[in-house]
């Protein structure tokens, strides 16, 4: 009885063994794909500050105009009555296949003679 009760703990302790080192190994398997991806996300932060650099150093009005001077292009102030809304765009028309689908969402599923 003692033997089959030291058996059987001796097959707990070995299966309890890798159990945990399957959970350690996989632990920092974790760990390392989470410092490759911050280490991502900081390499992006990098660039997108470079390029808001980058943006404000192209968007200058002075280098701008003496562009515009150097090409003979007449660039003119911005009027006011040429700032419009989001609502002012016109909508893109779409294809017949969506017209069908967005009917067919709106509406319910009706059957055209067309």
């Amino acid at each position: 009885m003692t033997r089959l009760l030291y058996i059987s703990i001796l097959i707990l302790c070995i299966f309890t063994s890798f159990m945990l080192y399957f959970l350690s190994y996989d632990s920092k398997n974790i760990k390392r794909e989470i410092s490759q991806i911050k280490y991502t996300i900081e390499t992006e932060k990098s660039d997108i500050e470079t390029l808001r650099a980058e943006l404000s150093l192209l968007s200058q009005p002075d280098r701008i105009q003496n562009l515009s001077n150097q090409f003979g292009l007449e660039l003119e102030p911005v009027n006011v009555t040429q700032i419009r809304g989001i609502e002012d765009i016109p909508l893109k028309p779409a294809n017949k296949v969506m017209d069908e689908l967005i009917q067919r969402s709106l509406i319910g599923y009706t059957i055209d003679s067309r």
